[in-house]
């Protein structure tokens, strides 16, 4: 994985501006409206979004940034990749619902917060492990769903892991990578204005290139050099 690449290949669109801008747009909205049944659907679009970017990096197109257009498939899409991202999130739902109701049990006695604090320091490496193997294997799942618009793929999880596993030394890399750019993009966020702007511009696109070229390796299927399709 190219990571220099992942950075910049979007500004050789010629629509470049565009495309980032309307993806940044959609991505500060549905933050600001996450409350609310639009902010939902904004990700949903968003997911749809990096679907077809992942494909289009797959795929070779020279031009793998997708244009905003049929909002309702990118939405459609996009809604399965939601699903799948919140039934991974389970289990960390459930250990930081227990530890919440455990610390509220015990109180704030000296007794209690020791036993609070004893807990939370056995789950959280639990959870920080758990996390390290779920990204390379949503990642693995959002490209395999990106090539064949089964949303069962995500739920092989026997599959997925056995992947992460077999390629673990590329897992380790992408794992580097997305924490990396999640860095980068965090330091670029924090300039009001321009740069939460920017960080939201090129989230989906450094992200999308870094799970297509990780999947690519990690199912060692070679990328298809196929001719750019309509609206691409």
């Amino acid at each position: 994985m190219d990571l220099t690449r992942a950075l910049g290949y979007a500004f050789e669109d010629e629509e470049w501006l565009p495309k980032l801008a309307i993806t940044a747009g959609i991505l500060l909205v549905s933050v600001i409206l996450l409350p609310f049944l639009i902010g939902f659907v904004g990700l949903a679009a968003l997911g749809g979004y990096l679907v077809e970017l992942v494909r289009n990096v797959r795929d070779g197109n020279p031009r793998p940034l997708p244009r905003w257009d049929d909002y309702g498939d990118k939405i459609a899409k996009g809604a399965n990749v939601l699903l799948a991202a919140i039934v991974y999130q389970i289990p960390n739902v459930l250990v930081s619902g227990c530890l919440w109701v455990f610390s509220a049990s015990v109180g704030d006695s000296l007794v209690g917060g020791g036993m609070n604090l004893a807990l939370t320091c056995c789950a959280l490496p639990l959870i920080v492990i758990y996390n390290l193997i779920l990204w390379p294997m949503l990642a693995l799942g959002i490209a395999r769903y990106a090539e064949e618009g089964n949303v069962g793929v995500f739920f092989q999880f026997s599959d997925l892991f056995a992947t992460v596993q077999r390629s673990l030394s590329i897992s380790l890399q992408y794992i580097l990578y997305t924490l990396i750019v999640s860095f980068l993009l965090g330091l670029v966020g924090a300039i009001p204005c321009l740069g939460w702007i920017a960080s939201a511009a090129m989230a989906i696109p450094v992200h999308g290139y870094l799970i297509a070229h990780y999947a690519e390796l990690a199912d060692d299927k070679p990328k298809r050099k196929v001719k750019p399709r309509a609206g691409y």
